[in-house]
């Protein structure tokens, strides 16, 4: 309900104008001077409209309406007069005054007139209540804005951190790892002949997985120059196939341990690589797909020419890759549930998306729970 005061000296119009504004449903008040009006009533009322007598005692009309716009700049102020004048009606709308009426008034006038006044004000009081919501809005964003940016500084500085050390651990680790693999190599040259197959075999497993190490070690490092652009590609002319045949022949061993069944479908096919990053993604996806397939599994190797493009492909028969799980399995440090256990995912699968599409081709996965999964990588074909 809206709220107005009646200001005038004579009491006749107040009382007059009072009914016929709370016959019409609005909360009315009154007040015989400006000065009441101004010192008692203003401070304390939320109103929405003031009519006031132009000509009064002490404080004019026109003074009360200056007033009433300093305090409360959307109150809407209807100027009323007996002595209808220029000057005067000039006065008022340069004070700001809504209307200017001329006594005497009748009852559809000022209802009207306060009316038009009332959803005016409803209008401002709603554009101020919408502009103050949404400086409050601005200013939760930009603290929002301001807490997110600290949250990424933080966590950029976090994983800074993280690649540093995690570089640091390699390259400490290179030394002692090559260390190894040579005094094995040289424990083996010694004992040539004087070793039972099942322990020749012992130390081509511990060779083998002394190398896959060195590969871990490499690809972590490599990652992260290929992903600031600081790694060079050799890029040649080479045949995926045999570059897969020379990558099936080094991991024969695993395959025999673990009784795989392989099937290979090498189609020749030219594609302008570096040869040993390709390689190392070669190894990676095999290597991928002999650790999901379970003992007596099957893995199927295939190197094929699409259109202008060349596809590689490696399936398995583990247990395949959730669907929410398909996103995260080429990222940097990403974790993977995979029968009810989390895992993280391997650099090698990382790094082989990085090196892919450094050359321009595409990686991804296909996969059903339950199934096994295929990992392909495209590249220009020559």
């Amino acid at each position: 309900m809206a709220r107005i005061l009646i200001v005038d000296d004579e009491k006749s119009i107040r009382l007059t104008l009072q009914e016929f504004l709370r016959d019409a449903g609005y909360e009315v008040e009154t007040a015989e001077d400006a000065t009441v009006a101004v010192l008692q009533r203003l401070p304390s009322k939320n109103y929405d409209v003031v009519v006031s007598d132009i000509v009064m005692p002490r404080i004019t009309g026109v003074e009360l309406l200056q007033a009433i716009h300093k305090e409360s700049p959307r109150i809407q102020v209807i100027m009323i007069t007996g002595q209808p004048a220029v000057e005067t009606a000039a006065a008022a709308v340069r004070a700001g005054a809504f209307d200017y009426l001329v006594k005497p008034i009748s009852k559809e006038t000022i209802l009207r007139c306060v009316g038009n006044a009332v959803r005016l004000k409803a209008s401002e009081d709603e554009r101020a209540r919408l502009t103050e919501a949404n400086r409050c809005y601005q200013e939760n964003l930009e603290q929002q804005n301001q807490q997110l940016q600290m949250s990424y500084t933080h966590l950029r500085d976090l994983e800074i951190f993280r690649d540093n050390l995690v570089h640091m651990i390699a390259h400490d680790l290179r030394s002692p790892i090559a260390a190894m693999m040579g005094y094995l190599d040289l424990l083996k040259a010694k004992t040539a002949g004087k070793l039972t197959s099942t322990e020749v075999r012992y130390f081509d497993s511990i060779r083998q997985n002394t190398e896959r190490l060195v590969g871990m070690i490499a690809s972590l490092v490599d990652a992260s120059r290929l992903e600031a652009g600081e790694l060079p590609l050799n890029r040649q002319a080479y045949d995926l196939a045999v570059l897969m045949q020379a990558v099936m022949e080094s991991i024969g061993s695993l395959v025999e341990e673990r009784f795989l069944s392989v099937e290979l479908q090498l189609e020749p096919v030219v594609a302008n690589a570096d040869k040993e990053i390709i390689q190392r993604v070669l190894a990676a996806l095999v290597g991928n797909a002999i650790k999901a397939s379970p003992d007596n599994g099957r893995i199927r190797v295939t190197v094929s020419r699409h259109h202008a493009m060349a596809r590689v492909a490696v399936t398995d028969t583990g247990s395949g890759i959730r669907p929410e799980s398909r996103g995260k399995i080429f990222e940097k440090y990403g974790v993977v549930e995979q029968n009810l256990r989390q895992y993280t995912v391997g650099m090698g699968l990382v790094f082989s998306k990085l090196a892919i599409e450094a050359h321009g081709g595409q990686i991804g996965v296909e996969s059903e729970v339950g199934k096994g999964s295929t990992f392909w990588f495209t590249l220009p074909a020559v």
